[in-house]
């Protein structure tokens, strides 16, 4: 953890002009984006997910996924995205770049994880806004549905405010709120997207106040219902400051993982933001937008698309110094 926050620091350092909260494109407004270096986490991988002690007596196994109707979906409910480069959907637009690998580095070290404790629902969160967790939560879904012999579910449970749908469709997604309504079947809010083992269920039109919702008996069968089906249930969440959403959350999952942006986030924030977080729950953290990592590749594999080394280098330089 010490990494991620010397990490945060040098990239404040840096610019010490710049307030922490005005760095960097919005989340909730990714059109405007102006930083191109991909979502991903720190190259110092023992930095992004530390070993976490197992709690408890015995490892529990997740169960195999069972079929059934929450699997099979219509042609009208099959989705297509087509990202645009911002929205940083590295995992699909550029899987041979450095932030689909870490992406990839990422959701094999969870696997592993899994072998160890049970590991299923998958919490993402961040201290604040505009770390960039449902561009963290889309690519890490569609890394894990890559795995072999994996079913993924990525819940948008960022009722209040959620951007994760416009990663998958430019038209309006019915979903949690609808069926909460009672105007939606549970079955038909799932969405499939394209040919991979990967599902989407939306947070619909959203919610002013979801936190009832959240911490109710119904939302809780709910996700047991669902994730039945799935080796993996990711859940897109608020961040932990300053809703009790998450924290509600977090209790009907197996981890919880948090989403650093370099430069943005800071560090007496994240300290109070994982104070709210079980220890046996906290999964690690994710740094967003980390400066070293396109120099780290580059220096690895040499050229690349038939420039030489130097000029590669010039380029993870030039990149660097837009990263907020």
């Amino acid at each position: 953890m010490s990494r991620v926050f010397d990490a945060l620091q040098k990239s404040q350092g840096e610019n010490p002009g710049a307030s922490p909260l005005a760095q960097g494109p919005p989340e909730v407004a990714p059109a405007s984006a102006a930083a191109v270096i991909p979502a991903a986490f720190t190259e110092e991988a023992p930095s992004a997910i530390p070993d976490m002690p197992v709690m408890g007596p015995s490892v529990m196994p997740v169960s195999a996924p069972a079929d059934g109707k929450w699997l099979n979906v219509t042609a009208d409910r099959i989705l297509h995205p087509h990202p645009v480069p911002e929205q940083r959907l590295v995992s699909i637009a550029e899987p041979d770049s450095p932030g689909a690998e870490m992406f990839r580095v990422l959701s094999t070290r969870l696997a592993h994880m899994q072998r160890k404790r049970r590991l299923q629902k998958l919490l993402i969160t961040s201290s604040e806004g505009d770390e960039g967790k449902s561009v963290v939560s889309a690519n890490l879904a569609f890394s894990i549905s890559r795995r072999p012999n994996e079913r993924v579910l990525l819940i948008e449970a960022d009722l209040r405010k959620p951007t994760a749908s416009s990663l998958f469709s430019s038209s309006p997604l019915r979903g949690i709120a609808e069926w909460n309504e009672g105007k939606l079947a549970l079955e038909d809010a799932l969405y499939r997207v394209g040919d991979l083992p990967l599902w989407f269920l939306s947070a619909g039109r959203g919610l002013e106040e979801p936190t009832p919702l959240l911490e109710s008996q119904k939302f809780a069968r709910m996700l047991e219902t669902v994730s039945a089906n799935f080796n993996w249930v990711l859940l897109d969440a608020t961040p932990l400051l300053p809703m009790a959403d998450s924290t509600s959350l977090a209790h009907l999952c197996d981890g919880v993982l948090v989403v650093v942006r370099e430069g943005y986030t800071r560090r007496k924030v994240l300290n109070k933001a994982l104070g709210s977080v079980e220890k046996n729950k906290l999964v690690g953290m994710v740094l967003n937008q980390a400066s070293m990592l396109k120099i780290g590749y580059d220096r690895y594999y040499g050229s690349k698309n038939g420039k030489a080394k130097k000029e590669a280098k010039a380029e993870g330089d030039k990149a660097t110094s837009i990263t907020a």
